[in-house]
């Protein structure tokens, strides 16, 4: 017998996960039972970017579930944005917490690895079964 948990969407947007092939959805500050290991794949889903503490391990879920005596209080969008660039965190750390850490910044790819030019099969996609 499997157990039930409530998960609280503690953002105003929706956060999605996926468990066992199937998708799930919680609507903005929405509360709904999941069996426990949809539970859990929400939490590992929706983890607040910027919020990993290398030291304690600590971070910041962005959903709660009740019966674990999570945080289940609203979060505020002000937490969600990086201070230092206006902008939404783009990685899990919390850098200032690291140790001679550089900034963290998104760059271009320039080595092809992803061009659709490598994507585009020479096979047939013709699905024609019966020959004709």
């Amino acid at each position: 017998m499997s157990e039930y948990y409530t998960v609280v969407n503690r953002t105003a947007e929706v956060r999605k996960t996926v468990w066992d092939g199937k998708h799930y959805e919680l609507a903005p500050r929405e509360e709904r039972v999941f069996p426990a290991e949809v539970a859990h794949a929400f939490k590992r889903w929706n983890v607040q970017m910027g919020s990993l503490d290398p030291r304690s391990g600590r971070v910041t879920l962005l959903v709660g579930i009740k019966e674990l005596n999570e945080p289940c209080d609203p979060l505020v969008q002000d937490v969600l944005i990086d201070p230092k660039t206006g902008k939404p965190h783009i990685e899990v750390w919390d850098r200032d917490k690291l140790t001679g850490a550089r900034p963290s910044e998104i760059v271009p790819g320039d080595n092809g690895l992803y061009s659709q030019q490598l994507w585009k099969s020479p096979q047939s996609t013709d699905l024609n079964f019966d020959g004709r």
